[in-house]
């Protein structure tokens, strides 16, 4: 019996936690609508530090070479090639599109299939 409550109780949070990400969505496709459209105003964003994403790992998770990964995200081959040695770091706006890889790469490519 108390087993049965429990996968209960889990069953009932999964959906709660889908529909609050379901919530979220449609909040932030609000907001961005609202931001492109001109009723609010964008939110400084510049100040807030990004952290950084170890590239390699990254696109050896997604198996890319380094070639297939710069032209995929439109990347320079020879900046991937410093960040992955260590002689340079991504500069902030790298780093934010770094991160939304890292974080749903599916969703960036279909971005990019859409938006190009």
């Amino acid at each position: 019996m108390a087993e049965h409550k429990s996968n209960h109780q889990a069953r009932g949070t999964g959906r709660i936690r889908q529909q609050s990400e379901a919530d979220r969505d449609a909040m932030a496709l609000q907001q961005m609508q609202d931001d492109i459209s001109g009723k609010t105003p964008l939110e400084t964003m510049a100040s807030r530090e990004v952290p950084m994403v170890d590239v390699v790992r990254l696109r050896k998770t997604l198996g890319m070479s380094q070639e297939r990964f710069c032209s995929h995200f439109g990347f320079r081959l020879g900046s991937v090639r410093n960040w992955e040695q260590g002689r340079r770091l991504p500069e902030r706006p790298a780093r934010i599109l770094l991160r939304m890889i890292e974080d749903d790469p599916e969703r960036v490519e279909r971005f990019l299939r859409e938006a190009y």
